[in-house]
Parts: C-alpha cells; structure tokens; sequence
C-alpha cells in the first residue's frame, strides 16, 4: 500500500534530496562549530554562518546576527517572551486561535509575572479583525501583540501587513508565530516592524526537527533564557553581548541547521510563486469535494487567504476514527485531535470531538487528493458508521 503523506503542517514530508545529505554530510564529518580552531570544526562554523546569511536573505533581514538558532520555535516563543523585562498589569493580545506554544508560557508570565492576557475576537476568514485590533490597543495600550501569522487548525491567514501597521502606530510590539507561515507563506518580517519573528525549521522551512528561528529586531534585546558556553568571551562568566551569542548558549544541532540551510536554499532556487500556487490549486480541489459529502464541516471553507492547511469534521464519526482508518485501510497520513490548540477549538466550538486536518506540501499531488477524497467517501458511507 503506497503511503500517500498530509501532515506537512505536523513535519513536512518528504524533504530535498539536498536536505538529507547536508544533514548526513555536516554529522559525518565531525567538528564542533565555534569550539576549535582546528579545519574539521571551521567547516562546521562555516556551514551555520552560511545557513544564517540564507535565512537573512530568505526573512530580507539586513541584520543575520539577529537570526538566532533555537531548539524549535517553542522554544523561540519562550526565549522572546521569557526574555522581555515585564512589568505587572501590562497587557498582551492573543488571537482567539492561538496554539499552546504561546498559551502556555502566556499562562506562566500571568501567575509568576503579573502579565494580563486578554484575546482579540475571532474573525472568520482573517483571523484578527484589524478595526477590532486597533480599538483594543487603543482602550489597553498592551505592551505586546502575539499572533500566529497563519492557523495550525483552519488555514487562515492573518492580514500581517495591515496587524503590523496597526501595532506600530499604537506602540505595541508584536510577536510572530510563523510555525505555518514561514517558507511560501510568510510575510519577510525585513519588510515589516515586527519585534520578534518565530518559526520552526521542520516545517515550511524543509529542515530537520531539532531547530527553529528566532529573529529579534536589531534595536531590542532580550535576556537570555538559558546561560552556558559559545565558544566566545570564554574568559567572562556572563552571557555575551552580541548577537546570536547572547542567545545561542551550548553546542548548536549542527546537523539540524545544516538540513535548514539546504532547506532555506532549496526555496531560494525555486519559483515560490509556483509552488504556493500547486499548494492552493490541491487544498481549493479538497475542500470542493469535501463539501459535497453529507455530514461533513469544513473549518474556514471560504477564505480568501489561507495556507495549504483544511480541517474538517464528520458529524456521525469521531475524527480519531476516519484518521485511523485513513491511515490503516489507505495509507493516507492525517492528524486528528486538538493539533495542541485547544483554544482554537474552544472557538470553534470543536473542543469535545477534535477535528481531522489535512496538509498539503511542495510535494503533494493531485493524485493525493484523489485517493484521499476516496477514501472518505468510503469510509463515510460504510455500513454502521
């Protein structure tokens, strides 16, 4: 049985051929990027320095030292917000669809930092309203605007250039969850005034899991979240100053960066355009035939703006159920569940069943659409269901 994949939005899937071998390429040869002088460890620096500059280049960002490699981008989140120096009663603007990678570490600073966190409406088709965004910033004054720029539940995405706009007005400084934008979908936070910019590497961006993006804008700081060794200013017991090092304590996953430059670089040589199109021609194709099928609900159907992304429901099966049958009886490769953002589903009312989600990828096909459609009409109409 042929594996048919569409969970891009989990881990994108397959990789570049180029991916897989720098990853394989930069763990063979040995070194350790920043720690010796000797030719092995100077190829790895040159490797993470190159994967710096083409992410730069990718974020049109003047500034790499402000490209900082991280474990993820949960781990960026919480190096932005844990990072920033807090005062009690300030205030922080959530979209209503928000994923536990800003919720939680949200949910911390309210207890042990005082921080109130109150959330936008939701705005079917967009996200964030920006008239309801701008009367909110203009009644609270927060001190920060988290957003994701684009849905792991529904597909949508923010308008970010009006959201930026707005925030930059109003003196509210915004942070960007790019895990679901970033590589064709993201708006270059260069282009913008965006405060902080957090994607992951595993995703979007092609690269390996063990990676992610943080990217601070060159006028603002943050404390460190962790302290350790980076190979630089050894003879002081404090964190350097400069960027990335400020933030970039211990040995980096070097063969994780390198897979992101391949990935990185991989985009750069292609028609993004293109493929950004392919992506919506298959999603628009799958929410088509979807919609016919009796008993089924799709979040978001008709937005203007949205990622490769769809989740949907079937009223008389549970969505555990159609992605394990998917998964087992085709091949075909789904997330099912709360996708670690139940107040999306609180939102949209999905929070007791849990939606299915279908990702598409650079790589998927009209045939994945096809045997996926299919599938479900035969899993729908099978006897008992």
């Amino acid at each position: 049985m042929t594996t048919v994949y569409l969970d891009n939005a989990a881990t994108s899937h397959p990789k570049p051929e180029s991916v897989y071998r720098a990853s394989d390429e930069f763990l063979r040869q040995g070194g350790s990027a920043g720690r010796s002088a000797h030719h092995l460890s100077l190829s790895c620096a040159r490797s993470v320095f190159e994967t710096r500059l083409q992410v730069a280049q990718l974020l049109k960002v003047t500034s790499a030292d402000r490209v900082v490699f991280t474990p993820g981008c949960t781990a960026s989140i919480n190096m932005a917000l844990k990072g920033r120096n807090w005062q009690a009663g300030e205030v922080v603007l959530v979209s209503a669809l928000e994923h536990n990678a800003v919720m939680r570490p949200l949910t911390q600073l309210a207890s042990t930092r005082g921080v109130k966190v109150v959330a936008l409406p939701y705005s079917p088709g967009e996200i964030v309203n920006p008239l309801q965004l701008r009367q909110h910033i203009r009644d609270l004054r927060p001190a920060l605007c988290v957003l994701q720029e684009a849905s792991n539940v529904t597909g949508e995405i923010l308008d970010l250039q009006s959201i930026d706009e707005i925030c930059h007005a109003g003196g509210t400084e915004l942070l960007i969850d790019a895990a679901q934008s970033a590589g064709l979908y993201h708006v270059a936070p260069g282009e913008t005034s965006i405060a902080y910019w957090c994607a992951s590497g595993h995703k979007g961006l092609l690269g390996a899991a063990g990676v992610g993006l943080l990217y601070v804008r060159p006028d603002l700081e943050l404390d460190p979240l962790i302290a350790g060794g980076t190979g630089s200013r050894s003879e002081s017991i404090t964190m350097p100053a400069s960027y990335p090092d400020h933030l970039e304590a211990g040995t980096g996953p070097g063969p994780a960066i390198a897979s992101l430059g391949a990935g990185v670089g991989w985009l750069l040589e292609q028609d993004r355009g293109s493929l950004r199109d392919n992506e919506q021609q298959l999603v628009r194709e799958f929410i088509a035939r979807v919609c016919r099928l009796d008993s089924v609900r799709v979040m978001a159907a008709t937005a203007a703006r949205r990622t490769a992304t769809v989740s949907f429901e079937v009223a008389s099966l549970e969505a555990s159920a159609i992605a394990d049958s998917l998964d087992r009886d085709y091949g075909i490769c789904v997330r099912s569940g709360l996708h670690c953002a139940p107040k999306a589903h609180r939102t949209l009312g999905t929070l007791e069943r849990g939606l299915v989600r279908v990702s598409f990828g650079p790589f998927s096909s009209v045939s994945d659409v096809e045997a996926i459609a299919c599938a479900l009409v035969e899993i729908i109409s099978k006897p008992g269901k």
